[in-house]
């Protein structure tokens, strides 16, 4: 019953954790392309607390459950296929921090220019880029981590398969 409870929380985390982070996304890629600098504070306002308040802690949610199926189930760290989604989820979580300080910069940025009556500094569309690329980075590492997740197999092992 405990494994199946900490693998319900798991699959809940993991929505919080790739739903609210893809809708953040998109929603501050949706104002951005406004060039509205109030739309843009406004959405970037609630991206930052969203992805402070909901999606942070999901991910460390993500890390104890799994941690702890694993344990549960008497499975290694080092089975290929755990091994290769801690991987890939340390290199997600690696661009989460200068992600989330991108998006304070943009909506720095986006609520100076509310308050001066300026348009956007020239340099919010080099932050804004940054900010994009990482976050195309990060959900494609997501997108192979809940793969791993469902199928229990490597990339290498899906690759043997098609061939």
């Amino acid at each position: 019953m405990l494994y199946l409870c900490l693998k319900y929380i798991h699959i809940i985390a993991a929505v919080f954790l790739f739903g609210f982070g893809m809708g953040s996304y998109l929603y501050l890629i949706a104002a951005s392309r406004t060039a509205n600098p109030l739309v843009i504070a406004h959405v970037a306002r609630m991206v930052v607390r969203f992805d402070a308040w909901i999606t942070t802690p999901a991910g460390f949610i993500q890390v104890a459950t799994g941690y702890g199926l694993t344990r549960l189930a008497a499975m290694p760290l080092t089975t290929e296929w755990v091994l290769t989604s801690l991987i890939i989820f340390l290199c997600v979580g690696s661009l989460w921090l200068p992600v989330l300080v991108l998006q304070k910069r943009l909506y720095v940025m986006a609520s100076s220019a509310v308050e001066t009556g300026a348009g956007l500094a020239d340099d919010y569309r080099c932050v804004y880029r940054k900010w994009f690329w990482m976050g195309v980075a990060g959900f494609l590492g997501m997108f192979v981590i809940v793969l791993l997740m469902v199928t229990k197999m490597t990339p290498g092992q899906w690759a043997d398969l098609l061939v």
